[in-house]
């Protein structure tokens, strides 16, 4: 296929482009594609780590341990603009294993809303459409930085924010402080209806523990909300590329 721009390669709207299919025409005179310098800057501005910038429902690689994720969530995948903007649905991801998709299948997520409304006017080159957030990381900058200007403006994003995925929640070192500090961000997101995923190694119930993240979070972040566990092996076992012995 000749690509209608010099920059569809490696384009990650490439699986579902119309431009690049041909089912819509594309202008002669641009020889760079607007909606691509948009969905970029969204996706920068998302701060979703580059590991899961291309988790999507085209590069889904459906097997036996997450069929049943991939059928569950391609309801909430094709609606997903309603289910953030008019119904304010949560995603909860747990599991205790290691490596079997949690982080995955929530950047899919936040990536679909991106995709669904970078290209209108809810997109201001500014802020962002959808944040990923690393929960221990947020932790160390407001035990330790929250005094700090940028921290301050972080945490405000973080509350007001459309969508936000809040990655490995009560990991790290958990104290008062820290349950306090994520009940203040989870609290204002509930009274304001706006949707939030989660991923954990904990379940709900472990993670209402008064030491952890503690009930009046968890009972906000359950509101609405969808619960995946996601079973399976650990995917990145499957990645290793060898060992190299001594003879």
């Amino acid at each position: 296929m000749n690509a209608p721009y010099k920059d569809c390669e490696k384009c990650f709207a490439t699986p579902f482009c119309k431009r690049y299919s041909g089912e819509t025409d594309t202008p002669a005179f641009p020889e760079w594609c607007n909606p691509k310098f948009r969905l970029n800057k969204a996706l920068k501005l998302s701060e979703i780590p580059r590991k899961y910038l291309k988790a999507n429902f085209y590069n889904y690689e459906v097997d036996d341990d997450n069929r049943y994720i991939y059928k569950g969530l391609s309801g909430y995948v094709e609606n997903i603009v309603e289910e953030v903007e008019e119904n304010g649905t949560n995603f909860f991801f747990w599991n205790s294993g290691a490596g079997t998709g949690k982080t995955y299948n929530a950047a899919m997520l936040l990536n679909h809303y991106i995709y669904k409304t970078c290209m209108t006017g809810k997109f201001d080159f500014e802020n962002p459409l959808a944040l990923f957030v690393s929960y221990s990381e947020l932790m160390d900058d407001l035990r330790y930085r929250r005094d700090d200007e940028a921290v301050q403006k972080q945490v405000s994003i973080i509350k007001e924010v459309p969508f936000l995925l809040l990655d490995d929640v009560g990991a790290g070192t958990t104290s008062k402080f820290t349950v306090e500090q994520m009940y203040l961000i989870v609290n204002e997101r509930f009274n304001e209806g706006r949707a939030t995923i989660f991923t954990s190694n904990f379940d709900s119930q472990t993670l209402s523990d008064e030491e952890v993240i503690g009930k009046r979070t968890v009972s906000r972040l359950m509101s609405e909300c969808v619960g995946v566990q996601v079973e399976g092996r650990d995917r990145r076992k499957v990645t290793v590329k060898g060992v190299i012995k001594r003879a």
